[in-house]
């Protein structure tokens, strides 16, 4: 393990979020076949969902790691809550500013500082209470989740939100809270798991080990009982949404099918119960919980032990607002003219030019100074 302030293995795991985001947000995740049949690709059975919760995950660990610093710096409570609520307030304009660029994205930049804001309390709670709050707020939050997101689902923007959305601050709020593509209702559970994983050991090999089995008991027990629930259901399904029963099951695998998503089915009380990515059922939220945990927990592992590699995988880490922001402007830009493949290796070098260049440097990226100057993160407590 390291033994630098910073943890390569969270850096390494931000590194796997953005390039599954960008694989979420390059690659079809779902495809007919030469033989007709439609299939769910790689990019839906492994990317779609997780890694968005996996980056809200690693969000609420940096948040404590990093009030943690601000404490051990000098900072008093009400100056730490302020640097956090001013971070929030940045990285949320910065959204509003750029998600009307790349309207093909569901962009998260304002979802994750509205998260920051509301955990800027939660930091303060005593580490007893952050685990049982986190596992109770996963538990809880999708079953009351459901039967509101049913009741209000004409209640969204329809797209990235933006200043002029703060002429309807209902509307907003309920797309934020309930209705849109990262209803916060639930997703601060996930920012809650993060912020009780920070006050862990995570330089301990011994604390990895824990997390990579227990989160991945986590996932795969919650993936078979999510499959074993939903196989019978699949014509019932099926006739719901007016799908095939292929299509019904592809949904359950990537969260879409070429008739859209399974918000239809919000009304059915089996939907808590339902695997499919994004659907924020009670099923695939513990599930994308303990893949996250159990993916953190292995690049504590090895992150260290892949020597320059995993250095360059940790430093790209160290840039994810400036690799988020990038891809969200470039992509309609290269989708333009260029094929899926094409545009994924050009992320990817932009992705290794960035890592050698924090790793060479050891600076911070571009946004990432930036937020950290507007926040007073930077300044010195008297």
């Amino acid at each position: 393990m390291s033994t630098t302030n910073r943890l390569a293995g969270l850096d390494a795991a931000r590194t796997l979020a953005i390039l599954g985001m960008f694989a979420a947000h390059i690659f079809p995740l779902y495809l007919t076949d030469a033989s007709g049949e439609l299939q769910a690709t790689t990019t839906g059975l492994v990317a779609s969902g997780r890694a968005s919760v996996l980056f809200m995950v690693l969000a609420g660990v940096s948040l404590g790691l990093f009030a943690g610093g601000l404490q051990r710096r000098g900072m008093g409570t009400a100056q730490r809550i302020l640097v956090i609520l001013r971070r929030a307030l940045v990285i949320a304009v910065l959204g509003m500013l750029i998600g009307p660029f790349n309207e093909g994205i569901a962009n998260i930049l304002v979802h994750y500082g509205v998260l920051f804001a509301l955990l800027s309390v939660a930091v303060l709670l005593p580490t007893k209470a952050l685990a049982p709050l986190a596992g109770l707020w996963l538990v809880a939050t999708p079953v009351c989740w459901r039967p509101l997101a049913d009741r209000w689902q004409d209640q969204t923007l329809g797209h990235n939100p933006s200043f002029l959305d703060l002429q309807d601050p209902i509307l907003l709020f309920m797309d934020l809270s309930i209705s849109g593509y990262y209803p916060l209702l639930v997703w601060c559970g996930y920012g809650l798991l993060g912020l009780s994983l920070s006050r862990l050991p995570l330089h301990r090999a011994t604390t990895a080990g824990w997390l990579l089995a227990g989160g991945a008991l986590l996932a795969v027990a919650t993936q078979l009982i999510g499959w074993a629930l939903t196989g019978p259901l699949l014509t019932q399904i099926a006739r719901a949404t007016g799908w095939s029963t292929e299509a019904a099951s592809v949904a359950m695998q990537a969260g879409r099918a070429p008739g859209g998503n399974i918000d239809s089915l919000l009304s059915s009380t089996f939907y808590l119960w339902l695997p499919a990515p994004h659907s924020t059922s009670l099923i695939n939220t513990l599930h994308t919980a303990g893949c996250a945990v159990a993916l953190l927990g292995l690049c504590l592992l090895v992150t260290d032990r892949l020597g320059y590699l995993g250095g360059l995988v940790a430093a790209a880490g160290r840039a994810p607002l400036t690799l988020y922001t990038g891809h969200l402007i470039l992509l309609p830009i290269l989708q333009s003219f260029a094929s899926e493949w094409t545009i994924w290796w050009v992320l990817c070098v932009l992705v290794a030019l960035t890592a050698v260049v924090l790793k060479r440097t050891g600076r911070s990226a571009p946004l990432e100074a930036g937020v950290k100057y507007l926040s007073g993160a930077a300044t010195t407590p008297r």
